[in-house]
């Protein structure tokens, strides 16, 4: 089946960006403002990257390259699907609260029940072996042992609530596992942190303010194009006028009458030089016809 052709603008010179394969958002309100959701946390040791491609396949991307004359100034990079599918913007990612919800276990006693129990202390088997497996490394050759305590005079009767009060133990050492999580989770769901531990009993979840700022001269992966189609090649246009000292890219139409490239500098510059040659000859004539 052959591919719809791309819309071309009914112009002779168009801006590059209109070959993007991708919207492009230099900022994370933009992307937000466009999309309704938060672009994911900065990662200060990556490239800036101003668009995400839905559905990546770890195909090359096809750029526009100004020094890569042999090839029309296209150019092709490679990146990771997971790279390639998200944006890496600069500024701050504001992490979800965490709330435990309400649960209908019921806390009881030797004479009934006392009450609901507190979402506080049930959690997820699976999280809590998560837990139990990033502490793991304090406890060299301690395998963890993630169960239930729940026996006693005073104990749990669990509803619907898929959630249990889970216990962590390395040896001597006992954790309540929705207590870790919930301290991991302080300044938001997946927020940055790593764990510590002084060998004497003390767990602690240590928080680790995200860079938000790019660093000095941070480099930017550039906009996957589409390929150039057969009428189409990229152009060098010359600067209008001395105010304007740098030229510009554009995509040229060939099938279309083109405007007339402005003269360069230098050829601006001679063409005064010979106006005040001319106007200065003409002087010298009209001096000499008035007897000056």
């Amino acid at each position: 089946m052959s591919q719809p052709q791309p819309t071309q603008p009914d112009q002779p010179q168009y801006q590059i960006s209109v070959l993007d394969l991708f919207p492009v958002y230099t900022t994370r309100a933009a992307y937000q403002q466009a999309t309704g959701q938060q672009a994911p946390p900065f990662d200060p040791s990556q490239p800036l990257k101003e668009w995400a491609d839905p559905a990546p396949s770890g195909q090359p991307y096809l750029v526009f390259d100004s020094t890569a004359v042999a090839t029309g100034y296209v150019g092709q990079f490679t990146l990771p699907a997971a790279q390639a599918a998200q944006l890496n913007l600069p500024g701050a990612y504001n992490y979800t609260a965490y709330v435990s919800p309400p649960t209908d276990a019921m806390q009881y006693g030797p004479f009934g029940p006392i009450g609901p129990a507190s979402p506080d202390q049930v959690c997820l088997q699976t999280d809590a072996q998560e837990i139990a497996n990033q502490l793991a490394p304090f406890f060299p050759g301690v395998t963890p042992v993630v169960a239930q305590e729940n026996t006693g005079l005073y104990h749990y009767v669990y509803g619907q609530d898929p959630r249990r009060q889970w216990a962590i133990t390395f040896g001597n050492y006992i954790f309540v596992a929705q207590t870790l999580i919930e301290a991991r989770n302080y300044h938001g769901v997946g927020s940055p942190g790593h764990w510590t531990w002084d060998g004497q009993g003390h767990l602690n979840w240590v928080y680790d303010q995200p860079v938000i700022a790019a660093p000095p001269n941070a480099a930017t992966l550039p906009v996957p194009i589409r390929a150039l189609l057969p009428n189409e090649k990229f152009l060098f246009v010359l600067p209008t006028s001395p105010f304007q000292p740098n030229g510009w890219w554009v995509v040229e139409r060939t099938d279309l009458p083109q405007p007339a490239q402005p003269e360069s500098s230098d050829q601006q510059f001679a063409d005064v030089k010979a106006a005040l040659a001319a106007i200065q000859t003409s002087l010298g004539s009209l001096c000499t016809k008035l007897g000056a």
